[in-house]
């Protein structure tokens, strides 16, 4: 059956041609900088195969001695044999019929009952999908795929599950069961090759870093997770583990004959890991740890940092961007030796129980005249981080006390005395919060990263504040244009809640007093 060392599996659009190729050819490839894109990868797989492909990188060079990614072929094919020991090509192998050894991501199955407790003919329904609501990921997308939409489904799966119900467990890499595993990375390319390279190198600097940490980890420790037989009750400890381990979370075996036709899996009572404790916290360079309410006496423990059911948001950023309440690994920083401009790029597959909200990613273009105001020293960057903050407040008062009474006044009829309880307000006011939200979103970073070396504070949020004030105006306008017609009441309710914009525009900004814009009907 398909071996990835050998067999060209994987289509790759290159600079040549669309290619196939075994998975050493891909990492050479990537090493020279060729790969355009994976053909077959789904976006939501694409952030998960780029950690799988840096952490076997990484785990070859560090055994090798080298830090140097740029690699011929047949380095990488022996590196990727060295990793599976005694399971030698059995652990790169797709589809291996004896269910007591290894195949590629699937762990031998040991103990009792070998009874599959569901049985899945394509690739889709074997990722980690429970659902697909507000991307555009849909399970099974063909009846036939081609292999290499298997290999990304099994990695998807296997690296970024949650708890998904009885017997079917989670990854360490992730705070709680039904948390998420965000991938955060600042890239200086947005090739493939490229990146694949920076952040294979920054990982072993990483490495050093966390085996001096209390992990426990072993440098010469089990990598391929998957070459260990599991009977679904037993856990491995940290200290079995290198720290690049590459984890299975799911009891799962392909099978077929010529080529993948199925997908089989089976319970699991505990984690494959033993980490539950840590709260994803386990060194993983992509994952930042999240420290908020840590120092205020509240009840807060270190964590994996998760992101809510709504996704990724512009305060996300920022905090990530200027390292606000959490710890930051190699991997969102840049190397001393980086010139031009820089992206911080973060990708999430929300859930929660028993369910997938979304696929949310974000990227913020770091400006190469801003580099060292953000990853300088803290004199350089501290003035900047409280603009930021200041801006973040503004929004929320724009966003509470300007925008929202006026949209519940338009929406209820002006009355003298607005009930923010009320349900066809609130459902007026979710529609125009969702897009107050999107419009200033769009324009924070490019303001912020537009402020000059030394500026003054009070201008540069006044600045912002006449942004956010043509956003709110535009976003209530488009509420009144879109809303049922008052007949003859329709001037006297839009003169009032112009007239309760402007007042709480005013009274919340009082240093914009005098600026342009009035508070008439027409405005």
């Amino acid at each position: 059956m398909v071996n990835l060392l050998t067999d060209p599996l994987l289509r790759v659009q290159t600079e040549r041609d669309l290619e196939y190729l075994s998975l050493p050819a891909l990492l050479a490839r990537l090493g020279q900088n060729e790969v355009r894109h994976l053909v077959g990868i789904q976006r939501h797989q694409s952030d998960a195969f780029h950690v799988f492909l840096c952490y076997l990188a990484g785990a070859v060079l560090a055994r090798d001695g080298s830090s140097n990614p740029v690699q011929a072929e047949d380095f990488w094919r022996e590196g990727l044999l060295n990793l599976a020991g005694k399971a030698g090509h059995d652990a790169w192998r797709l589809v291996v019929n004896d269910v007591t050894k290894p195949a590629f991501m699937q762990p031998p199955l040991a103990g009792g009952s070998r009874t599959p407790t569901s049985v899945v003919n394509t690739a889709d329904e074997l990722d980690l999908l429970p659902t697909a609501k507000n991307h555009d990921v849909k399970q099974k997308r063909a009846d036939t795929a081609h292999t290499d939409t298997w290999l990304y489904a099994l990695i998807s799966l296997q690296t970024m599950s949650g708890f998904y119900g009885r017997g079917n467990q989670g990854i360490t890499r992730m705070n709680r069961g039904y948390g998420n595993r965000p991938v955060v990375e600042l890239i200086r390319d947005r090739m493939p090759g490229r990146r694949w390279i920076d952040a294979a190198t920054r990982l072993l600097e990483h490495r050093k870093h966390v085996l001096k940490e209390p992990f426990g980890y072993d440098p010469e420790g089990l990598v391929l997770v998957w070459i260990e037989p599991w009977d679904g009750g037993t856990s491995l400890e940290l200290a079995k583990l290198d720290p690049f381990y590459i984890e299975v979370c799911r009891r799962v075996r392909l099978r077929g004959t010529g080529a993948v036709e199925c997908a089989e899996s089976y319970t699991s009572a505990q984690p494959r890991i033993a980490a539950k404790e840590l709260n994803g916290v386990v060194g993983d360079p992509w994952l930042p740890v999240d420290l908020k309410g840590i120092d205020r006496g509240k009840k807060a423990s270190v964590r994996a940092l998760t992101f809510p059911p709504g996704g990724i948001t512009a305060e996300h950023m920022r905090r990530l961007i200027f390292e606000d309440e959490l710890q930051l690994c190699a991997l969102q920083k840049p190397q001393p030796n980086w010139k031009g401009n820089m992206w911080l790029v973060v990708s999430v597959l929300v859930r929660g129980e028993g369910v997938t909200d979304g696929f949310c990613e974000w990227e913020v273009q770091v400006p190469e005249q801003k580099t060292l105001s953000i990853f300088g020293s803290p004199a350089h960057k501290d003035a900047l981080e409280k603009l930021s903050r200041d801006a973040i407040a503004y929004v929320g008062i724009m966003q509470n006390r300007v925008l929202k009474p006026a949209v519940f006044a338009h929406a209820l009829g002006a009355p003298q005395k607005l009930d923010l309880d009320d349900d066809f307000g609130n459902s007026a006011w979710s529609r125009s919060s969702r897009q107050f939200e999107s419009l200033w979103s769009a324009e924070y970073f490019p303001w912020l990263f537009s402020v000059p070396e030394c500026f003054d504070d009070e201008e540069e949020l006044r600045r912002w504040v006449e942004i956010l004030r043509e956003h709110a105006l535009t976003v209530l306008k488009e509420a009144e244009d879109g809303s049922a017609n008052h007949s003859g009441r329709q001037y006297r309710i839009r003169t009032e809640v112009r007239n309760r914009f402007w007042g709480g525009f005013y009274r919340n900004f009082t240093f914009m007093r005098g600026d342009h814009g009035d508070g008439s009907a027409s405005s």
